[in-house]
């Protein structure tokens, strides 16, 4: 064939081909179009997301980009609550990639928002044939259904989530919720004794407290809601396709919380990423920073969590946590005269703190000026009466200054503040045993048994004292048994 010819015929293959891949970019532009939502109000946006939003609509309109115009868009709009415009990209995606399940995850996310559990429903079904492997669908296909009163199919999806991941908490309080609409009250009080345990009273604690109550275990009622007080709200579980659209957001405060459910759950570099692009976003936010350094101080980074405190103390100097943390961090680097003085500028910032009037007090109290220290432990109950550790470290100090009885009229108060602080139960209980009130003694000790806050080692030694003052050995049964 002539050299010519040959050329002649590899243009002519080259434009085809070129054709088709004009045709079919043609073809998905057509397709994309009808998904477009209109560009919503803006007006209350940053500069940064409002180009980002029209960058990407633009893309979505092109030729050749289209489609992954679309993506971004609506990556944009879900990520920073235009939740209609997201539907409208969502409903398109899923027609363009019907095998893709992230659109259909992520769609029924924002409607099951709304209450429509019956089309959600129907999508999380779907996902979970597509994805089967993947725990959050089936996580909210369950939630759903318990929600929509589909008990039996509800259980099974717990179920399986069991089968995926043995030891899912979230699973297992979906049973035991069952389990209380059953009225089967024994077994949902042996899941949420365990999943409090499991989850430091972050999962269950509202529950089991509703439970003890219409079981008449006042105490263990009581104990429970002291332990939520520490804890915090309910936190969703870890949903990486849901948290993968935070790398398109641009609310810091949405970025932080985020950030704490990625902590919380151990991708602390994902909480990490999280949290700079909330200080990036907005430097002066000292949320951001505090929580940063919180996330440094659990990962040994010192450096970082030193400059993100210390920024605290410069945008901020109202906030006393971010002077309370960095003494903190300064006088477990050995810097004692720099946590001094750090926490005494605190103090002059901050002077109705009852944080750091109890840091200055425990600092006074190590140094041995127990007659400053208890005026410091005093004023933090005064500024902070409803809190236990004031009274606790207080009273404690008056028991090793010999005056045992104000120490435990103090330990009353802390178990006033919180019936479930182990540190107000052991020492009440020990001092009933110690002074031979052995009727006080059993009733603390049976409160100790009922409180999954007491570390089993303290009840260990506390039944052994019982033991041995009063010749008979105390058997731990929770009460109501």
């Amino acid at each position: 064939m002539k050299p010519r010819l040959v050329l002649v015929l590899v243009l002519a293959i080259l434009a085809a081909g070129g054709g088709w891949v004009w045709w079919r970019a043609g073809t998905q532009q057509a397709a994309v179009r009808p998904a477009l939502p209109p560009v919503p109000d803006l007006s209350a946006a940053s500069p940064a997301l409002r180009d980002a939003i029209v960058a990407a609509d633009a893309r979505a309109r092109g030729r050749f980009t289209a489609v992954k115009g679309l993506v971004a868009l609506s990556r944009l709009y879900h990520a920073n609550g235009y939740y209609d415009a997201a539907l409208a990209c969502y409903t398109g995606l899923e027609k363009l990639q019907p095998a893709e399940p992230r659109w259909l995850h992520l769609h029924a996310f924002i409607i099951a928002g709304y209450g429509e559990l019956d089309p959600a429903i129907k999508m999380w079904q779907r996902v979970t044939q597509l994805a089967p492997d993947y725990v959050p669908a089936h996580l909210r296909l369950a939630d759903a259904l318990l929600k929509s009163n589909q008990i039996a199919a509800a259980g099974a999806e717990y179920e399986t989530v069991l089968k995926l991941s043995p030891d899912n908490a979230y699973a297992r309080l979906g049973l035991a919720r069952i389990d209380l609409e059953a009225q089967r009250w024994d077994q949902a009080r042996e899941k949420l004794e365990a999943i409090v345990r499991q989850t430091h009273f972050n999962l269950g604690y509202d529950l089991i407290v509703s439970l003890y109550e219409r079981l008449g275990l006042s105490s263990e009622a009581a104990s429970i809601r002291g332990s939520s007080k520490a804890s915090g709200a309910y936190r969703d579980f870890p949903d990486p396709w849901l948290s993968a659209l935070m790398d398109d957001c641009f609310d810091p405060y949405r970025l932080g919380i985020t950030a704490g459910v990625a902590a919380q759950s151990g991708d602390t570099a994902g909480a990490k990423r999280l949290l700079l692009r909330a200080i990036e976003l907005a430097p002066d936010d000292v949320s951001s920073h505090f929580q940063l350094g919180g996330l440094a101080v659990a990962t040994k980074d010192t450096k970082l969590a030193r400059e993100q405190f210390e920024r605290c103390t410069q945008i901020a100097p109202t906030f006393s946590d971010g002077w309370a943390q960095l003494s903190n961090l300064q006088a477990d680097s050995g810097e004692a005269i720099a946590a001094a003085a750090t926490l005494k500028e605190g103090l002059e910032h901050c002077p109705d703190s009852p944080g750091l009037h109890l840091l200055q007090a425990r600092r006074l109290r190590d140094a041995g000026s127990a007659g400053e220290a208890i005026q410091e432990f005093k004023t933090s109950i005064r500024l902070r009466p409803n809190e236990p550790e004031a009274y606790v470290e207080l009273g404690t100090l008056y028991i090793n200054l010999g005056q045992d009885e104000v120490g435990i009229s103090l330990m009353r108060l802390a178990f006033e503040a919180d019936p479930g602080d182990p540190a107000a139960l052991g020492a009440l209980a020990f001092h009933a045993i110690s002074t031979g009130k052995e009727a006080e003694a059993r009733d603390w000790l049976t409160r100790i048994a009922n409180q999954p806050r007491v570390p089993g080692s303290q009840a260990a030694v506390l039944y052994q004292a019982y033991q041995q003052a009063f010749g008979r050995t105390f058997n731990p049964k929770p009460s109501g048994d």
